[in-house]
């Protein structure tokens, strides 16, 4: 059953247009923001970029449209109510979900592998800078970033699942990701006290690894397992509630 689930989302990917889009915007985003940041940090300044400076196209503004296109991944069914069709081929709901999740995570997996790698090249000969693209920093940018994809697809899926509705669930996904943590941290006392548990705020702290005014209670690799935790979660309620509800 799961081996023809993961054929009939293989076909739907390469059938619709808007995951071309997305990685088309995906890698659009990571080669401007590279060349940008590395064409003006040059000489002394270059050495104050880190390995994940270079790569922010992808990491932070390429990995929330790979979200998006994991919402549409479901809500588009819902909306063009092929969804039905799907769950009469395929009853057990949940494959059909963990298809999802294996086709367009492994699909945002090769695409952010790739794109990250493309942008430390690009930001270190446009820099000029001494950045070790061997180092420990540029190394856990090149496994980092699409493991934290995947667990953001994850966390699309999810949310796609549970609110069914594309512009709802589009909305929801982008005020957590650009707004709401960012909020919440400012908030005198109870932000201090919370921002340290925010999913997102922990996958930075992991993919930078800076010094920040956030006192974690756990490492680095401590963060992105929290993440992960937090991605199983939502998916997990997608999986849920995609099973008590009605197509």
């Amino acid at each position: 059953m799961m081996v023809n689930a993961l054929n009939a989302e293989r076909i739907k990917l390469l059938s619709t247009k808007s995951p071309y889009w997305c990685v088309a915007i995906v890698a659009l985003l990571a080669i401007l923001f590279s060349v940008l940041i590395g064409a003006f940090a040059s000489g002394d300044d270059s050495e104050n970029i880190y390995a994940s400076d270079y790569t922010t196209g992808v990491s932070q503004i390429g990995v929330i449209v790979l979200m998006i296109m994991a919402v549409l991944a479901v809500t588009s069914e819902f909306r063009f109510g092929t969804i039905r069709t799907t769950y009469q081929a395929i009853p057990r709901r949940e494959v059909v979900l963990g298809a999802k999740a294996v086709i367009y995570g492994g699909l945002s997996v090769v695409v952010t592998l790739v794109l990250g790698i493309v942008a430390l090249l690009l930001g270190k000969v446009l820099s000029g800078n001494n950045m070790d693209l061997v180092g420990s920093d540029a190394i856990r940018q090149y496994w980092g970033i699409p493991v934290y994809t995947l667990l953001c697809i994850l966390i699309g899926l999810g949310i796609g699942a549970i609110v069914r509705q594309t512009a709802g669930a589009i909305v929801v996904l982008l005020i957590w990701t650009l707004a709401l943590e960012g909020i919440i941290g400012i908030i005198p006392k109870f932000g201090d006290a919370v921002s340290p548990y925010l999913p997102f705020n922990n996958a930075a702290r992991f993919l930078t690894e800076r010094d920040t005014s956030i006192d974690f209670p756990w490492n680095a690799y401590g963060s992105i397992a929290y993440f992960a935790v937090i991605s199983l979660i939502i998916f997990g309620l997608g999986v849920f509630f995609t099973k008590k509800r009605d197509a």
